[in-house]
């Protein structure tokens, strides 16, 4: 009774045991809540998605909070939200969801 909270793999529909689902992507660990992902899913996913941080050459595993950075011909770059990549000045940020920018937001004019 009561609400019951659906912890299936939204991407295969493995019944996930434990959130935050925790892996490791190239150095990085990662804690993802939401959406509910099993841990081979998740590599799958960092593997198609993630993207190269335009600061330091790292990589960007989606479902990630990024500094955006305007490039040319409209396109868009993206670099960690950290002290040490973040040059946007937080003016420009967004979500990385499954291989598209979420919620860009321009807080300020530069």
């Amino acid at each position: 009774m009561g609400n019951q909270i659906d912890r299936s793999c939204q991407e295969c529909g493995t019944p996930v045991d434990q959130l935050p689902t925790l892996v490791e992507f190239e150095g990085q660990e990662i804690f993802l809540f939401d959406p509910v992902v099993c841990k081979d899913c998740l590599l799958s996913l960092c593997d198609s998605f993630s993207v190269r941080c335009e600061n330091c050459g790292g990589s960007i595993p989606p479902y990630s909070q990024v500094g955006v950075l305007k490039a040319e011909n409209g396109q868009k770059e993206f670099v960690h939200m950290n002290t040490t990549c973040s040059t946007v000045g937080s003016a420009f940020y967004g979500y990385l969801g499954k291989g598209k920018l979420h919620h860009f937001i321009e807080i300020e004019a530069c």
